[in-house]
């Protein structure tokens, strides 16, 4: 049973990074004019600015509304296809690839912000359509999205995921919608370099771990109190995580980080990689994933939101 439950989570989440110097400029508390700034507001804000770029795909269609509010070095995670990093990319696959999706809507249901309002991330559900050769009908879906804050104070999408799942019966439990608190923990400040390195670093010792350890208890591990994972619906907290991603004793699920981004703030980060999946009678198959973490009160890593998709075979298997 357990096996079964795998199959059908883990083949639509993963986790894994590459280091992100050289995209837009994030706006610091300062450039936005943020000084210790209301975080419900800004919550409030990434909700707003979540739910316009659902209006503007509705009105514009997808390459146009979605690819407006891709920062310069965006990286998009659509199904069946390898990771697509920059707008130009992005835009010129969803203009013209004929798996590429036609249309997409979505409602945010949970959002959230570094302490210094330069970065968060989103929860929306919705309808995905994609046409892989059986008629293109909209499909449940959910969408996992990062974002950064420019200088000019606008919202913008760093890392975009989608896939099929939902809908989420709402409202969700207490401790797992949008946080209602005005500020955050503050941390020492720490270069971003080094955050990435982290984060990085951190994403690598959790794929090492389920590789030794079993897929479960690794993402038991790793998750954070408040962390949501997706096996058709949302999946709630460390331990139903856990189990929810529990392996065969033979099966190896491992990844490799090729991205990673932090706020400057120290709090908030994301890590974008590609996974493999070797389960016990049925042929490998290979995933990408988003991975959002948030600094914990003792300084340590954990995800507070895992969500992938597939992507085709490489030439060669990823290793360790």
């Amino acid at each position: 049973m357990r096996h079964i439950v795998l199959l059908a989570s883990l083949a639509v989440a993963a986790a894994a990074c590459r280091d992100t110097t050289g995209m837009d400029a994030a706006a610091s508390p300062e450039a936005a004019g943020l000084a210790r700034p209301d975080l419900r507001e800004e919550r409030a804000s990434l909700i707003a600015a979540g739910n316009a770029v659902s209006s503007a795909i509705a009105a514009n269609g997808v390459a146009s509304g979605l690819g407006d509010a891709l920062t310069n070095n965006a990286l998009l995670l659509s199904p069946r296809v390898a990771t697509l990093q920059g707008r130009d990319a992005a835009t010129t696959f969803l203009a013209s690839a004929p798996n590429a999706p036609t249309a997409l809507s979505w409602e945010v249901i949970v959002a959230d912000v570094s302490n210094d309002a330069s970065q968060g991330y989103t929860w929306a559900q919705g309808s995905s359509t994609i046409d892989f050769g059986t008629g293109g009908e909209p499909t449940p879906s959910f969408f996992l999205t990062y974002w950064r804050r420019t200088e000019s104070g606008r919202w913008r999408i760093a890392a975009f995921v989608l896939n099929r799942g939902g809908p989420q019966p709402l409202p969700l439990p207490e401790g797992f919608g949008t946080p209602t608190t005005k500020h955050s923990r503050n941390f020492p400040p720490t270069d971003v370099t080094e955050l990435r390195q982290d984060l990085r670093a951190t994403d690598a010792a959790f794929s090492a771990a389920s590789v030794s350890d079993g897929t479960g208890p690794a993402f038991e591990r790793f998750a954070a109190p408040n962390g949501i994972a997706v096996g058709g619906l949302f999946v709630f907290g460390p331990a139903a995580i856990g189990e929810a991603f529990s392996s065969g004793p033979d099966d190896v699920v491992s990844w490799e980080p090729r991205f990673a981004d932090a706020a400057s703030s120290g709090d908030l980060g994301f890590t974008v990689g590609d996974a493999v999946f070797n389960l016990v009678g049925i042929p490998t198959f290979y995933t990408k994933y988003l991975t959002v973490w948030r600094k914990q009160k003792k300084g340590d890593w954990r995800f507070v939101a895992d969500f992938g998709n597939s992507r085709p075979a490489p030439d060669s298997a990823l290793s360790r």
